[in-house]
């Protein structure tokens, strides 16, 4: 009889591993809170029993309504190891929203602490999944609410008796809703494990590597760090809260080598007058979420030259593309970089067909960390799915670009954000680069607007820099020169900030319907 080999090679595994092996080293930290990988698994033990007990048998949903910190680290990885499926829900979204979002999961347990209670105890009655006696509060006591601190006291700190496997559901996230409804996307455990495996090694995370994670535990991006470091052993830092003087304190106070980001958190990073901070423990910069104007990488890259940018584009549903420093050092400025591990890609036109080399359509995509699907949303699902000649799910991403001849791609922007101006294709992000080669801008955001001739016409709305001055009328000029007539700006906006999503994203949605009613130039 040969070996029994067993699922054993999940990330939550590895934490188990990682406390067997050199379990005193940290784990996890937090402000002044330290977990060595013996204490970070004994605590995760603990909770994972503890909701067992409850009577939360494999793929029950629990939600959680809290910040990055501790007890959201606990509140995620206990109840992946007690085979539950954790959703992690967002503190920002009004009540309607995380009303909707909550039920829609069919979460059955609501933790959440003293910063989001209130927001739970206004939603509670809508709640109609999660259990009378099922709210529970970490960091404080209230009415209605258990201790989630004295569950994870009381609970067995023996590993618990669930075999948890691949194919089993690990994780519901929702969408941002930057382009609509969000949605419950729902992963399993070797769709996840994937991060590991893809980004891990590219990025050189081993078991000294400290990562520093700003964006929220809900948001798949801080996945790409978190998870390579849990699985190859690394220090988790989870600042509970995105400034630059909270980042820049981190990344001093525990020599942080990784963090991810989005542009606008690296935009407000290079505006943070602590430029004598020592930040050469930084090696790897990932960005995500949003193309990273050249400007900012160049100026972050003097800022922080020790460390390698790297520039992640994919969608939360399961694929993704990244470029590596070398890429832009070999004349590829502007690229997407290749297809993640073991990932396909394809261009699309209009009538679903395959396009060739250079030319710009749909992005579809297949990768290993493929959701599962749309939670309770198969119509949803099969809408974002191309099948392949071949007979492969390809996801649909909804953004426009192209591959060129050596295999990288370049993204030209949401479908919804090309503007269609006298039969002519505008890309939006040609428009932006324009705008934010300016000195005095530091984001910008250009859509169509209805026009009575040419039926849309491009605007730039920009937000400019701490201490800059320049005229809404100084800025059309300086982009309008540098773009081809029929790319021309008709007006620009200056304003104090943008509606943003998820860790900073624009909602140029909320940009489309704010400016729609303007008149066009």
């Amino acid at each position: 009889m040969g070996p029994d080999y067993q699922n054993d090679h999940l990330v939550s595994d590895a934490i188990a591993h990682h406390a067997r092996f050199g379990g005193a080293r940290t784990a996890l930290v937090c402000g002044d809170a330290r977990l060595s990988w013996q204490q970070l698994d004994s605590q995760l033990n603990r909770l994972a029993n503890a909701l067992i007990a409850l009577d939360c048998p494999k793929g029950t949903k629990i939600c959680m309504l809290l910040p990055n910190g501790v007890p959201s680290f606990l509140m995620f990885w206990a109840a992946v190891r007690a085979g539950c499926v954790i959703v992690p829900l967002n503190p920002m979204l009004d009540d309607a929203a995380l009303a909707r979002l909550a039920t829609a999961s069919d979460g059955v347990l609501f933790f959440a602490d003293e910063s989001t209670r209130a927001a739970a105890d206004r939603i509670r009655g809508q709640l109609v999944n999660v259990r009378t006696d099922g709210f529970y509060l970490f960091g404080g006591t209230a009415p209605g609410w258990a201790s989630g601190d004295a569950l994870i006291a009381a609970g067995n700190p023996e590993i618990p008796p669930v075999k948890v496997g691949p194919a089993d559901p690990m994780t519901i996230f929702f969408t941002s809703g930057t382009t609509g409804t969000p949605k419950g996307i729902e992963h399993d455990h070797f769709g996840r494990l994937n991060y590991c495996y893809g980004f891990g090694p590219g990025l050189g995370i081993d078991r000294y590597s400290v990562a520093i994670c700003v964006t929220p535990i809900y948001a798949s991006g801080t996945m790409i760090t978190m998870l390579p470091t849990l699985y190859y052993g690394g220090t988790v830092v989870m600042v509970p809260k995105f400034t630059p003087a909270e980042f820049v304190a981190a990344v001093v106070r525990e020599r942080g080598t990784h963090s991810f980001m989005v542009p606008a958190m690296y935009v407000a990073l290079l505006n943070h007058g602590d430029a004598k901070a020592d930040l050469s423990s930084l090696r790897v910069l990932v960005s995500a979420g949003q193309t990273m104007p050249q400007i900012t990488r160049d100026a972050l890259a003097e800022r922080i030259p020790g460390a390698g940018i790297f520039e992640v584009y994919g969608m939360t549903e399961g694929f993704f593309t990244i470029a590596n420093p070398g890429d832009f050092a070999q004349d590829k400025r502007g690229t997407a970089g290749k297809a993640g591990f073991l990932e396909d890609l394809r261009i699309l036109g209009d009538d679903d067909s395959e396009l060739p080399t250079g030319e710009v359509g749909e992005i579809v995509a297949y990768g290993p960390g493929m959701m599962k699907g749309y939670y309770g949303r198969p119509d949803l699902t099969n809408e974002t799915v191309w099948l392949s000649p071949e007979g492969r799910t390809f996801l649909r991403s909804g953004d426009l670009g192209y591959l060129d001849a050596d295999g990288f791609l370049f993204v030209s922007g949401r479908k919804k954000d090309m503007i269609k101006s006298g039969g002519i294709n505008i890309y939006a992000a040609d428009l932006e680069e324009a705008l934010l080669s300016h000195p005095a801008v530091g984001e910008a955001a250009v859509v169509g607007i209805p026009h009575p001739r040419w039926m849309e016409t491009p605007i730039g709305v920009v937000v400019l820099k701490p201490g800059q001055t320049a005229t809404a009328e100084d800025l059309r000029e300086w982009a309008n020169a540098r773009l081809a007539k029929y790319q021309r700006l008709s007006r620009v906006i200056v304003r104090e900030d943008f509606p943003r999503a998820t860790y900073g994203k624009i909602q140029k949605d909320k940009l489309r319907e704010e400016y729609a009613g303007l008149e066009g130039g």
